[in-house]
């Protein structure tokens, strides 16, 4: 396969949350849980007691799990569907629970369904699953709601499913939907404004210099973000700075993804926070900020930018859901997937792929001062021993090759050409520097991860 080199593209897209701005996750965790908390006690009538010290509880954090609603159960999941381990609640469920619960094979009877789900619609309602750190600690509050309900009840409730959808979700719309930046109202942004620079870790030089650079090459810079024009600009600003706008050709706020690569919406333009009239493609305008569009649309623009029939185009994003598999279903762009869990997990230093061990080779090849830095604090939360690696799990792996086998680190392969731990990773590295990517003709393919292969993907006997 060709390797991937940002210098052979047009065109340079961005999400926004988890990918330029990186937050201090967390405190992001802890105000997400408390949050929700807060919304289950003074709007829904919970008992107080519910609320715990979330970093008592951080090794049931995991990204990449699911909740079966009807039985109350978390649940990691392998790439076939097998159930590789579980809870009741916030209780451990042992191997001997899980057969009697799931049968012998332990393959889920939803797993279908979950395949579907990441795709860019779901109705269904036997299950959930969070994916990024503005929701995954509303996993660990669903396991407490099935341990609240089961304490009031005097056992397991026939179901958890009304409960989990009607309270939860309640929660998230309360503390998420857009207004409630304006509103000043709900139970997270209130406090995120108050003390952004408690959540939110400025982009180093490097980064806003290599930005500069890509403009700089000729190439078209643009963000598209889900978040509404007033958040997008305290998280942008926090991260970037004041003049964060000037760093993209375009910029486009609450693109509602994955909808903005599979609809037709049209581009508005913008009075402030308020959305105004339609913009065709033709009067998108360089350096200006619109709601909503399309990337059918964005693309003519980057094509009258550019100047290319068709542009290549790589996009930059976190989600597997909202950026991943939309942009590499629905466009031709590639895409380069930012995944925390890399860095948490660890990189071995003999493992030949990575660039940043030896000083000589550091010096070499990283270009502008970037921060590679890592937080053991955050390292903890995002890090599992209950659940195990986000990309690997060894009773899943009968040919022990080490390949990615749980649910989520199979779509990483399938729907990422490279990942990356951070923004810093690469901005730090030459414009014409060559990034192996991931074989998608290969299950499980480990070999897009850059600048190393997390730890729990390598030989156990290294050379």
């Amino acid at each position: 396969m060709k390797p991937l080199s940002l210098i052979n593209y047009h065109a340079i897209g961005f999400d926004l949350d988890h990918t330029l701005a990186k937050y201090r996750v967390v405190n992001q965790i802890k105000l997400t849980y408390n949050s929700l908390i807060d919304f289950l006690v003074q709007e829904k009538g919970y008992d107080s007691d519910i609320r715990t010290d979330i970093s008592d509880s951080k090794d049931f954090i995991c990204k990449g799990l699911f909740v079966d609603t009807a039985k109350g159960n978390v649940i990691k999941l392998s790439h076939s569907g097998k159930i590789l381990r579980g809870s009741h609640g916030t209780r451990a469920l042992s191997q001997r629970e899980l057969v009697s619960t799931y049968g012998p094979t332990l393959l889920w009877e939803h797993y279908e369904h979950a395949r579907e789900a990441v795709r860019p619609s779901t109705g269904n309602k036997t299950f959930a699953f969070w994916e990024n750190y503005f929701d995954v600690p509303a996993l660990y509050v669903c396991a407490q709601v099935v341990d609240y309900w089961d304490k009031k009840n005097g056992g397991p409730l026939p179901s958890y499913r009304d409960i989990l959808f009607k309270d939860i979700l309640a929660g998230m719309e309360c503390n998420y939907r857009f207004q409630a930046f304006s509103e000043n109202s709900g139970y997270f942004f209130p406090k995120l404004k108050q003390h952004p620079e408690q959540f939110y870790q400025a982009c180093s030089l490097g980064v806003k210099q290599w930005l500069r650079d890509l403009k700089m090459a000729g190439k078209c810079v643009f963000l598209t973000t889900s978040s509404h024009i007033d958040f997008a600009s305290l998280t942008a600003s926090s991260v970037l700075g004041p003049d964060w706008k000037s760093y993209f050709d375009i910029i486009v706020t609450n693109a509602r993804k994955p909808g903005f690569f599979k609809d037709n919406k049209p581009f508005l333009s913008l009075d402030g926070i308020l959305e105004k009239e339609t913009v065709t493609y033709d009067k998108l305008e360089e350096h200006s900020v619109y709601s909503s569009g399309n990337h059918g649309d964005l693309e003519k623009f980057i094509t009258k930018v550019t100047g290319e029939e068709r542009p290549q185009v790589v996009y930059f994003g976190d989600s597997l859901c909202s950026d991943a598999f939309p942009v590499k279903t629905l466009t031709d762009w590639d895409l380069i997937l930012v995944l925390e869990e890399m860095e948490a997990e660890g990189f071995h230093p003999h493992d030949n792929t990575h660039h940043y061990w030896q000083q000589d080779e550091r010096d070499r090849k990283i270009v502008r001062p970037v921060n590679l830095a890592v937080d053991e604090e955050e390292e903890e939360y995002l890090l599992s021993r209950q659940w195990g690696s986000f990309f690997y799990h060894p009773e899943a792996d009968p040919l022990h090759n080490r390949h990615m086998n749980t649910f989520w680190g199979e779509l990483v392969t399938k729907y990422s050409d490279v990942a990356i731990p951070s923004i810093e990773y690469i901005a730090g590295l030459p414009l014409a520097h060559e990034f192996t990517r991931f074989d998608h003709s290969e299950d499980g393919s480990t070999d897009g991860f850059s600048p190393a292969k997390p730890k729990p993907l390598l030989p156990l006997v290294l050379p």
